[in-house]
């Protein structure tokens, strides 16, 4: 009696749990396949021609530098439709764009069917992940990009070298952190698209995102190399750099297929 029991009480519970549940896990696997893909491809530039590592350039203070060095984390994205302006967030990711390193530079993902107007992302790493310990991918710190658990991660990182530079071998050097207080370094991009782009199954997008890099000297504030040819530390500074490569980024091209 005790077997036929058991034979029919986990026979229900395969009925109840488990059948609705494959049925879940299926919905969730088609309605991924009903929305398009948008491609965030960044490309990096001074004043409007392609960055190059190494090779000389000249910010708003007539001071010609190099950069060795460029990189910065960006995560929660998220598209708003023109309907409430409903966000759609593509999920819980973060990416480690490295100029140098061109597979960094695209990051893909799905988007339901809509009308959208406006991309918005973090640029760098939100509290919670900062203080959550020890972390895989992007996030781990064999990539460079960070201080130490109280500290937390450096949200975008700028090196090379200036003429300008007093430091030692005419180094700059900038690793703008800080996740917390006054001095809070994330910002958040906020870019209008060109005209609204219209999702549909299986339709394809790609928006060029341009990031000029003399927009970290000459934008809300004026930080000439020679009066500031390193900030490596949380401070007022720091904060200052972000508001400024806050301003770095802009759409030039939506091509949707």
């Amino acid at each position: 009696m005790s077997a036929v029991f058991f034979r029919l009480f986990f026979y229900w519970l395969k009925r109840k749990f488990l059948l609705p549940a494959v049925l879940l896990l299926a919905v969730g696997h088609l309605s991924g396949q009903d929305g398009g893909t948008v491609l965030l491809s960044f490309e990096h530039t001074v004043d409007g021609e392609p960055l190059e590592l190494d090779q000389s350039y000249t910010n708003a203070f007539q001071e010609s530098y190099t950069v060795s060095r460029f990189r910065y984390y960006v995560s929660h994205i998220t598209v708003s439709d023109t309907v409430a302006s409903r966000p759609f967030v593509p999920g819980d990711a973060y990416y480690l764009i490295k100029e140098g390193e061109e597979s960094t530079k695209t990051i893909a993902f799905q988007v339901p069917p809509g009308n959208y107007h406006q991309l918005d992302f973090l640029l760098g790493v939100d509290s919670m992940k900062n203080v959550s310990g020890a972390q895989a991918g992007v996030l781990d710190p064999l990539h460079g990009m960070f201080w130490t658990w109280k500290t937390g991660y450096i949200m975008a990182m700028l090196e090379g070298r200036s003429a300008a530079s007093p430091l030692q071998h005419r180094m700059f050097e900038y690793h703008i952190g800080g996740f917390g207080g006054e001095n809070s370094v994330l910002q958040t991009v906020s870019l209008p698209l060109p005209y609204i782009l219209t999702v549909t199954p299986g339709s394809t997008a790609t928006l060029r995102i341009t990031a000029d890099i003399n927009k970290w000297f000459s934008g809300r504030h004026r930080l000439s190399i020679a009066a500031n040819p390193a900030c490596t530390t949380i401070s007022a500074l720091a904060k200052q750099f972000s508001e400024n490569y806050l301003a770095m980024f802009a759409i030039q091209n939506l091509e949707a297929e």
